[in-house]
């Protein structure tokens, strides 16, 4: 069953009152940064967003973003001819013309990764549309344009994931990028083009505890993950983190931010309950599909039990339905 989530988000009462907001998050010192408005939030500064990305992207010394600007929650309407609208977390271009956007994902989708594809897609065409006309492109001369024309800025894809990456088996944090299979798998493998990456970062697998925190990498991640389950937090000694976290903290967030993240609360609940429902459906189907396979087969009735793991009286009934249809 594909659950759309747009759809899904206007079946439950969305609140719009800030008392009532306040309630759903009474006994809690943080907002959840792994939703997207407390993320978005968390982030919404350009120390805390340069913080950040040097420690997510592993960026020192020369290497280091120094400023940057950014855009929070930006909806973008490509035209394919038909319009496709992405909307992006959070956008970052830096003073040396990186361009970055990162992106919190808490529900799981079955096609996150060709999701990842086209947010990168998307991210690229925009990023080589803004180059252009920094370098004012269409009045070069033709010459000039032939040396320019698939020229790209660099770009990072930042996915920080709340599920189970499949293909990240022993690590938090992966790269992905552009190679040739190859070299996979040797000593000397390297990407064939570093302008375009992914960073992906699984939460589920980062199980550091606070006093374990390294690295500004470390200390990001166990705010996400924590935050919005812990009453307090380890002290960081940064005022950066600390200012993030002010704008998060649920006795100052702003009117606004706390309607925004008691409806997401809200439906995630809701998501959750049509999972679990579609889940639980499309197993009991598996399961009676089993049962009627072995009947089929004249398998005896307990053996169907065992392996189908449904109840004696339901496989009965499933028999005598059997022998209703085949007297017809």
């Amino acid at each position: 069953m594909n659950i759309d989530d747009e759809s899904l988000f206007e079946t439950y009462d969305r609140i719009n009152d800030v008392e009532s907001a306040r309630k759903k998050f009474e006994g809690q010192k943080y907002l959840d940064p792994r939703c997207d408005p407390a993320f978005r939030a968390l982030l919404d500064s350009e120390d805390a967003l340069v913080n950040f990305l040097n420690a997510i992207l592993h960026f020192e010394g020369e290497n280091a973003i120094q400023s940057l600007t950014y855009t929070v929650q930006q909806d973008e309407i490509f035209h394919l001819p038909e319009p496709y609208r992405v909307k992006f977390d959070i956008g970052a271009k830096t003073k040396a013309g990186k361009r970055i956007d990162v992106e919190m994902q808490k529900l799981k989708l079955n096609d996150y990764i060709d999701r990842m594809m086209i947010y990168n897609a998307f991210l690229l065409l925009r990023a080589k549309n803004d180059y252009n006309k920094e370098i004012d492109f269409q009045n070069m001369p033709d010459a000039q344009k032939k040396m320019f024309r698939y020229k790209l800025p660099e770009i990072y894809s930042i996915w920080i994931m709340d599920y189970p990456v499949q293909f990240m088996e022993n690590v938090y944090r992966d790269e992905v990028g552009l190679y040739n299979l190859s070299s996979v798998g040797k000593e000397s493998c390297i990407p064939i083009s570093t302008k375009n990456k992914y960073i992906i970062v699984d939460l589920t697998k980062f199980d550091k505890s606070k006093d374990k925190l390294e690295t500004d990498e470390d200390r990001w991640l166990y705010i996400l993950k924590n935050a919005g389950s812990s009453s307090s937090l380890p002290e960081f000694d940064n005022p950066t983190f600390e200012d993030a976290l002010r704008r998060i903290e649920c006795d100052t967030a702003s009117d606004e931010l706390l309607i925004r993240q008691a409806n997401m609360k809200d439906f995630l609940y809701a998501y959750s309950d049509a999972i679990d429902e579609s889940f639980e459906k499309g197993r009991d189907n598996e399961r009676t599909a089993t049962a009627l396979d072995m009947l089929a087969d004249d398998k005896p009735i307990e053996e169907i039990v065992k392996y189908s793991h449904l109840p004696k009286e339901k496989i009965l009934d499933l028999q005598k339905t059997l022998a209703t249809k085949a007297d017809k």
